[in-house]
């Protein structure tokens, strides 16, 4: 298959292989300059040895030499070196192993052009890609390429997508103008090689050093060239990375381009669109079954559940849902970000997803002999892999006893108890997840308000000022970082028009002026919902316990800052405990920490009575720690080292502060929007 490439990835393919004869001249420049630095070197120190033969001018003569050899050394260590890729989290697969697999790769290779790959890796994650063990000979000898599948990825795509997926991976290394993306790969790998790769040199420096007091002057002499050295390397990375960069932008694009050929462009977008929810949706059991630790309950098979988390989630999400997939629109993700910025991302190694999804549309390339059947109908034996994948998994944690399983049918009946747990009711259409039912200032009177319908209140051109109001703030964030100088910009778009870096003051502005006036529009809208549901409660004759619930929650909101900064603080002021520092100054922090942890523990006391009323209740031997932590003076050093079991107990300390603060307010909140929610069905029933 030939895929020409576009006028821009030829633009950006010269000035990287200009930067890669920059890279390759400064490199023989700095080389030849070592060598006569150790030439120099050598003849100085057998001078100072030939005028006057002592110890100390042997010392002298053998030092210079060694920090010739040193600098010399620094620069064509890389030679020697070698990146090896860590393959124990992965399973090996075979021909034999998964043969409809294999006859899908075989027919990607054969469309794309390009070799076999070397073996065939599954991974547990949402992810492909292609690897290899690196070194600098690489660049000169041919590397046959291994291939990762994960097998959360194959569980989340068609067969079709799944093609397009691998041949967009083959496609990074199918044609001669991919090649150019190698060299630069392996240049980048050198630079960072001598910049942070320096192990071995600290060694040797080290011993050198044990020898003898004398050696400390050669090592300052051969640190200082190396530093001067390594500063010329920082600028080439940042130039080189630039221009390399870029191109890789270009060459997403034109792998995707290959995809689009052998899968069709339908296939590859859809898939784009979907593989973060997927990634969302396995995330989302592993932190449910880290949760389950404690009550010694693992995974029968993460990818059963991962299907079932991503059809739960969906079907709250209203997404479309054909052949069990959930397909996402390009509209709906776009829905959530309202930024008026336009950035060119030059630090970026990938488009956007959006940039490539409106790429594969612009191609259109329709391919009509498709399969849509689930790509995990590939794997053999009912996919028998996953379930030794998933094994592998949870047999690396430590549990108390032989953990129990769940079946799905009980994963599922858990999963929506604990979704249910922490979300708003869908009808109130996504009002309250960027937005609090609170007043600001004083109560308005009835007369103020216009009779509105639930409906009205909650309509979607509300909502829409909450997704343009997150917009408006996450965008001053950034013109802030422009004027501070913290992103390095000379010109950039805002709603359309292009702004300098200079005028962002002037930008800064308008958006707080925005933010003020949809701030104030937000405040309206609550006003005019909490009038509503007064005036309900009222007629239901049930303001009391309206009141009470509202009050209940405000209240809680009113002490959540402090609460929040008290965390941070003890945050801050415990991450000396994994700081290497003098015994005295561990001892003053330890004591100023101890001042903290006074009006901590109360807060924390106060969380834990509120937390009755929160389902589920909290397990004892967790709920015993934390009282012993509350109510102990517990000691964390003592003379020369730290009391370990005490450090543990009070790190859980603060992480369950945190949850217990989040779980008790999002439960307040949850509490008053579920009354307000049963006074309108009890309106709608009267």
């Amino acid at each position: 298959m030939k895929v020409l490439v576009s006028a821009s990835f030829k633009k950006h393919a010269r000035k990287t292989i200009l930067s890669i004869f920059v890279f390759a001249f400064t490199y023989i420049f700095l080389l030849l300059f070592a060598i006569g630095i150790t030439i120099g070197f050598t003849l100085l120190g057998l001078l100072i040895f030939t005028s006057k033969p002592m110890f100390l001018t042997a010392i002298a003569c053998i030092g210079l030499f060694a920090s010739g050899l040193t600098v010399l050394f620094f620069l064509i260590k890389f030679i020697f070196a070698s990146t090896k890729v860590d393959t124990d989290h992965l399973t090996e697969i075979t021909e034999h192993d998964e043969p409809e697999l294999f006859l899908l790769i075989h027919q990607i290779v054969s469309e794309v052009d390009t070799s076999f790959p070397k073996k065939v890796f599954l991974s547990h994650d949402v992810n492909a890609s292609v690897f290899y063990d690196s070194s600098f000979w690489s660049m000169f000898l041919p590397i046959r390429k291994n291939l990762q599948i994960g097998v959360g990825l194959i569980n989340a795509v068609t067969q079709q997508e799944l093609k397009a997926i691998l041949a967009h991976e083959f496609g990074h290394f199918s044609q001669k103008s991919m090649k150019v993306g190698s060299y630069v790969y392996h240049v980048n790998q050198i630079i960072y090689n001598m910049l942070y790769k320096n192990e071995s040199l600290d060694n040797t420096f080290e011993k050198w050093g044990s020898v003898s007091g004398y050696s400390a002057i050669f090592i300052g002499i051969s640190v200082f060239i190396i530093q001067q050295i390594q500063n010329i390397l920082k600028y080439l990375y940042k130039y080189v990375n630039l221009n390399y960069l870029a191109l890789s932008r270009e060459m997403e694009f034109h792998a995707d381009e290959i995809a689009a050929h052998v899968a069709g462009s339908k296939a590859l977008a859809d898939s784009l669109l979907r593989l973060g929810f997927a990634n969302h949706a396995l995330n989302y059991i592993f932190n449910f079954y880290e949760g389950k630790i404690s009550e010694n309950i693992r995974s029968n098979n993460i990818y059963h559940e991962q299907n079932c988390v991503m059809l739960l989630l969906a079907e709250r999400s209203r997404y479309r849902v054909q052949g069990g997939f959930p397909q996402i629109e390009l509209a709906t993700l776009k829905k959530y970000d309202k930024s008026k910025l336009n950035l060119e991302n030059q630090w970026a190694s990938h488009p956007t997803d959006e940039e490539r999804v409106k790429a594969l549309w612009k191609l259109d390339i329709i391919k009509n002999d498709v399969s849509n059947e689930p790509a995990i109908a590939l794997l053999s034996n009912g996919a028998a892999i996953a379930d030794q994948i998933s094994e592998k998994l949870f047999s690396h944690i430590q549990y108390q006893q032989v953990p129990a399983t769940l079946n799905l049918s009980e994963f599922k009946d858990n999963l929506e108890t604990q979704i249910n747990r922490y979300t708003i009711n869908a009808k109130f259409n996504d009002f309250y997840d960027y937005n609090n039912p609170l007043l600001k200032g004083d109560l308005a009177t009835a007369d103020e308000h216009e009779e509105l319908t639930f409906e009205e209140l909650f309509a979607d051109r509300k909502i829409e000022s909450f997704y343009e109001l997150n917009g408006l703030k996450s965008d001053k964030h950034i013109v802030e970082a422009i004027q501070k100088g913290d992103i390095k910009l000379k010109t950039f778009d805002y709603d359309g028009k292009k702004y300098r870096d200079i005028d962002a003051d002037e930008l800064l502005l308008k958006i707080e002026n925005d933010i003020q006036d949809i701030t104030r529009q937000v405040d309206s809208y609550n006003y005019q919902i909490h009038h509503y549901f007064l005036q309900l409660s009222i007629v239901q004759d049930r303001k009391e316990e309206f009141d009470q619930k509202y009050y209940d929650f405000a209240a809680f909101h009113k002490t959540f800052d402090e609460s929040q900064t008290m965390y941070d603080d003890m945050n801050e002021n415990t991450a000396f405990f994994f700081q290497t520092l003098p015994f005295g100054e561990i001892e003053a922090r330890v004591s100023d920490l101890k001042r903290r942890e006074v009006s901590f523990k109360k807060r924390l006391s106060e969380l834990l009575s509120l937390q009755e009323n929160i389902q589920p209740p909290m397990d004892t031997a967790l709920l015993s720690t934390l009282n012993k932590y509350i109510n102990t003076d517990l000691l964390y050093f003592n003379v020369d080292q730290y009391k370990e079991e005490n450090l543990q107990i009070l790190l859980q300390a603060i992480a369950e502060y945190k949850r217990l603060l989040d779980d008790i307010y999002f439960s307040k909140k949850k509490t008053y929007l579920d009354f307000i929610l049963r006074l309108e069905e009890d309106k709608a029933r009267q």
